[in-house]
């Protein structure tokens, strides 16, 4: 007997967990949904809704939605990791601590002094640059030591309020779950009882990126 899509959806969640990209709630929030969506999908034998398959596609390209939704084809268009295809394909590398203006500089093309280009990583989906996360102001969710890839947001309407971004502003680069505030974004840290919310004037702010993938050395 051939599987659900959902028996899929978890099968391509529990590849993408060796690799390291984390647990189901992690990947639930990823494609929308509120933790136990996976478990109580499967239960259910449930269809997996348009608006899921829209999010699952734009936030992971490298899977093979004919074989997600019917099981034709292979799980992955390319093979999970480092596309060695494309081994002239980089992306820019950029620690928390650069200075400000870091991300636009290199995503404008001209290598900035504290970025380094590295192969891209196919199992970040599409991204277009990685940060190396610095402190503790995000745990749980990020420890220091982890790399993060980011997509950027080219028009406003298109951030993701609630979930965790990239900022290059002008006093450095952050990390943090945003919220829009009028002229401001107001910024929340993992670590509440250590770390306040504040606020960041929207023409302050050099360039926005949505956090897409993470990955964890042990």
């Amino acid at each position: 007997m051939s599987k659900s899509a959902i028996e899929r959806l978890i099968e391509f969640h529990d590849h993408l967990k060796l690799a390291g990209y984390g647990g189901r709630n992690k990947f639930e929030k990823a494609i929308g949904k509120s933790e136990g969506y996976l478990s109580g999908a499967l239960k259910k034998n449930s269809a997996i809704g348009s608006d899921v398959l829209l999010e699952i596609r734009t936030m992971f390209p490298e899977l093979n939605m004919d074989w997600l939704i019917s099981g034709d084809g292979e799980m992955l268009k390319t093979k999970l990791g480092i596309n060695k295809s494309k081994s002239t394909e980089t992306r820019p590398r950029i620690p928390l601590n650069a200075t400000a203006g870091t991300v636009s500089i290199a995503l404008s093309g001209v290598k900035a002094e504290d970025s380094e280009d590295m192969p891209v990583v196919v199992a970040f989906s599409n991204y277009n640059y990685t940060l190396i996360v610095k402190g503790d102001s995000m745990e749980p969710e990020f420890h220091s030591g982890d790399e993060i890839a980011c997509l950027q947001v080219t028009q406003s309407q298109y951030i993701q309020w609630g979930r965790y971004h990239a900022l290059d502003t002008s006093q450095g680069i952050l990390i943090k779950r945003i919220y829009d505030d009028g002229d401001c974004i107001l910024c929340k840290s993992e670590a509440h009882d250590l770390y306040k919310d504040f606020k960041i004037p929207k023409k302050d702010i050099y360039n926005i990126a949505l956090v897409v993938g993470l990955l964890r050395r042990y």
